[in-house]
């Protein structure tokens, strides 16, 4: 009893890399929620959820779906014809050439970042993020052991991406940039030259990108979304995350998807080891 009672109060609780992150944002929506239930008349900007309904075509495919007896397991990676249909997709919009087994189906957005930072970043490691950013990417590099490193763009300069405002935060043990665009939340489209400056860091220094893409279809004026992977020398180092939350109004479906290709597997081996010469930085 006493031997219990001893392991008891030495129980370790929680683990070190939750104890130790960074002050987490959430919490918001549950109070405007319960302000909701109050009857406030509020205007949300807790979370991204889109004004409109899911499509009816999309719940009627859903349903359809269940009435056949679809509620199996499936494959993991996501059914074949999702996939195959998804590789369509960011042939014809993104420019990305991905065969469907170089995509992989997820719990949203969210989980798409989440297994990209756990299978790219190792202890130690530096992710440079743009500010002003989304903080969900923070406690993602934190819990796998990395350290995040913001690199703030200028308000005066509209949020334009600029070479020194980027290169001056890389150091020998950064690994990864972490890019979202259409920016959350400047709503911030970045150009092909701006794009062009990531994509020069990355290869220049031997990173890997993390491309957030959540927002790619809200789009305003003629500006076209341009995803980074479709640079030259881009896609074999670019991990591209999506979802349908906000393309098709599906917040609450948690549906999402990353594509990599098979040597951004081996691109993130050799990050690991044989770095550029950083003698100039310095």
């Amino acid at each position: 009893m006493i031997a219990i009672e001893h392991r008891r109060k030495n129980m370790k609780w929680p683990a070190q890399r939750f104890s130790t992150a960074s002050e987490k944002s959430f919490g918001m929506y549950g109070r405007a929620a319960e302000l909701d239930r109050e009857g406030v008349d509020l205007i949300h900007l807790e979370l991204g959820r889109p004004h409109a309904d899911t499509p009816q075509h999309i719940k009627d495919a859903t349903k359809k779906a269940l009435d056949d007896g679809i509620v199996h397991y499936g494959d993991f990676r996501g059914s074949a014809h999702l996939r195959e249909a998804l590789s369509k997709k960011l042939k014809d919009f993104n420019g990305i050439t991905a065969a469907p087994d170089e995509i992989l189906v997820t719990n949203g957005l969210t989980h798409a970042s989440f297994a990209s930072i756990f299978a790219a970043v190792d202890p130690g490691d530096e992710v440079i993020l743009l500010g002003p950013y989304y903080p969900q990417h923070i406690g993602k590099v934190e819990m796998a052991g990395g350290r995040v490193v913001p690199a703030m763009l200028d308000v005066e300069d509209n949020f334009s991406i600029k070479r020194d405002l980027i290169e001056r935060s890389i150091t020998p043990a950064t690994r990864m940039i972490i890019l979202i665009n259409p920016a959350n939340p400047t709503g911030r489209m970045y150009s092909a030259e701006e794009l062009q400056i990531i994509a020069d860091l990355a290869i220049q220094y031997d990173l890997l990108v993390l491309s957030d893409e959540v927002y790619e279809m809200v789009t305003y004026g003629e500006v076209p979304h341009i995803s980074i992977a479709s640079l030259a020398g881009m896609r074999e180092r670019t991990i591209t995350c999506f979802a349908f939350t906000k393309a098709y109004s599906m917040d609450g479906w948690r549906v999402g998807y990353l594509t990599a290709c098979p040597s951004s597997y081996k691109t993130a081996q050799i990050s690991a080891w044989a770095k550029r010469d950083f003698a100039h930085l310095y």
